[in-house]
């Protein structure tokens, strides 16, 4: 099924006899301009020559020989011709998507088959789950939910830095500074305490660099010892990370995968760049990859005492998942700190013939960094701001902001409701900006019922929610997808179906753009449009037939922002806030 937009594109493009790309459909900024606009005159008058109002006037005629029954077209500006659904026509389109009263969304059949491979959260073990693997983990775990909603064949990994240097100095610590009665009890705090520490002594003794370099040596060539401490050091690593993720809550995974599944394939693809004289010997027989390209440096592929680097493991990551999963897309959800890092990594998978020059596979996501307005936000332990401190924090600042409005829950409803809407906030906070800007992290914005935040969207479905449950408790059943043509609209009930239909429009935008704000925009302006539709329109009060549609909208609006908030890296709604 294609979307509305799609069909009217297409529309457009038949009936003037132009290319589909060049219909110029659009969303207009101001909805009282209508659900549509084509910029079309703006892009053909140039070209031919004509002025853009008057070959707008001229396109106008046209398509209102074929669109007239169902659209409202109308001449604005330099040249735009907007389009605006007739009452019937929107309420064709409301009722079509109701079932039941259960929404069902016109979604596009996906462009390919093929997996799409999305790898994010990627922690390094051996520490607790930082603040910044919040932006990786939520806005990774957004986009696979979406393809997936979509209906694409999705992949999500979770690259774990189970393997390189950084053990051979945490290795060497233990060893050194270790109490394993310390450890034991509280192992991820003390093997933190000790990264660090090492750190601290490498910083008066520069040749600690290659005591930690011969550890992880020697854990590569299967030093028993070492082998089996790191092993430990993962296990009780992943323990603490997994249960992280659960408090985060809707973080799941496909696979999950540690750097040293790949310890095996490295050699192989050394050889190769080798023989395609893609590496070369470097300055003490050092392996390194130098580029055509000016703007990257030469790197360094497998150091002088033959220990493989980071940028090994990701080549042999690559060229495992091509040749296992034959995907369509790739994408690592990386901050834009590892930018120049998979520029490298795609022009050696470019030069090795692992993906073609011209490739569509490889793509990195960059997102911005993340700074804090409140310093003083958590405890920061070894220069980290621990994520289960911040969760633990929006959850207890939610809570005091629903005991303050003596909200009618009992104790157990309360203590869920604070969960929900405090893990809630934080996810909303990061994902309701453009990814690619660098994010400021405020208290007073994230934990907010009043403005663009997960509480007032939670609190807007608790509402419909409430409003639904009234309507059960009165035997009231909703008929309006036998009736829809008979309903006479007003603004605020058009306004919100208006809104309501362009849902699936706005996922396909979010996913191919790879910009899950775009869904968060999307439901504050519905929920923004929903309350006044609540405040103006009677809901259980109104006549037989208007009751019954306007019940049918209300659990629409709910069912989207269910829908869209658990799209947004698993946000919850309560039933009652």
């Amino acid at each position: 099924m294609d979307l509305l937009k799609q069909e009217l594109a297409q529309l457009i493009a038949e009936t003037l006899g132009v290319d589909l790309a060049d219909s110029g459909l659009e969303n207009p900024k101001d909805p009282s301009h209508g659900e549509y606009a084509t910029t079309i005159a703006l892009k053909h008058a140039k070209k031919l020559g004509v002025a853009p109002q008057t070959l707008a006037q001229k396109y106008l005629d046209q398509l209102e020989a074929v669109m007239a029954q169902d659209y409202t077209l109308t001449l604005a500006g330099p040249g735009f011709i907007n389009i605006k659904l007739k009452d019937h026509k929107l309420l064709a389109e409301f009722s079509s998507s109701v079932v039941l009263g259960t929404p069902k969304y016109r979604i596009p059949q996906p462009e390919t088959n093929k997996t799409i491979i999305v790898e994010y959260s990627d922690p390094n073990i051996a520490k607790p789950l930082g603040i910044h693997h919040l932006l990786a983990t939520i806005i990774g775990q957004s986009l696979s939910n979406l393809y997936r909603f979509l209906g694409y064949k999705v992949l999500a990994i979770n690259y774990i830095g189970d393997y390189g240097t950084q053990f051979g100095k945490l290795i060497y610590a233990i060893k050194t500074y270790g109490n394993q009665e310390e450890i034991a009890k509280e192992p991820i705090k003390e093997l933190l305490k000790l990264y660090v520490r090492f750190h601290e002594e490498l910083e008066k003794d520069p040749s600690l660099a290659d005591f930690g370099r011969l550890e992880f040596k020697k854990l590569e060539d299967g030093d028993q010892e070492n082998r089996e401490l790191w092993q430990w050091i993962c296990e009780v690593s992943m323990q603490d990370v997994n249960r992280t993720y659960e408090l985060l809550g809707g973080i799941q995974f496909d696979q999950i995968v540690g750097e040293s599944f790949f310890e095996k394939m490295m050699d192989p693809i050394v050889e190769l760049g080798l023989e395609k004289k893609v590496f070369s010997v470097g300055e003490g027989g050092a392996i390194v990859a130098e580029f055509s390209d000016e703007k990257l440096p030469t790197t360094i592929v497998k150091r002088s005492d033959g220990a493989t680097v980071y940028l090994t493991r990701d080549l042999a990551n690559l060229k495992y998942r091509l040749d296992n999963y034959n995907p369509a897309k790739i994408l690592y959800v990386v901050d834009v700190a590892q930018k120049l890092h998979f520029e490298q990594v795609r022009a050696i998978s470019q030069n090795l013939n692992f993906i073609p020059k011209d490739d569509t596979i490889f793509e990195h996501v960059i997102f911005g960094r993340m700074s804090f307005a409140d310093g003083n936000m958590s405890t920061r332990k070894g220069n980290i701001i621990e994520l289960n401190d911040v969760l633990e924090e929006g959850i207890s600042r939610s809570l005091a902001v629903i005991k303050d409005k003596k909200a009618d829950l009992t104790e157990a409803e309360t203590a869920s409701v604070s969960r929900k809407v405090g893990i809630g906030c934080i996810k909303y906070a990061i994902l309701c900006q453009n990814r690619t800007t660098n994010i400021v992290f405020s208290w007073d914005k994230v934990i907010n019922f009043e403005g663009n935040s997960a509480a007032y969207l939670q609190y807007t479905y608790a509402r419909t929610s409430s409003i639904g449950r009234e309507a059960a408790n009165l035997g009231l059943t909703n008929s309006f997808s036998d009736q829809g043509q008979a309903v006479e609209l007003n603004d605020h009930e058009r306004q919100l179906i208006a809104k309501l239909i362009k849902f699936p429009e706005t996922l396909y935008e979010a996913t191919h753009e790879q910009k899950p704000h775009l869904i968060a925009d999307y439901l504050f302006k519905l929920a923004h449009q929903f309350n006044a539709f609540y405040t103006n329109c009677p809901v259980l009060k109104a006549e037989a037939g208007t009751r019954d549609f306007r019940l049918a909208l209300t659990s629409h609006v709910a069912e989207t922002i269910k829908t869209g908030l658990d799209l947004l890296g698993g946000i919850e709604v309560p039933e009652k806030m």
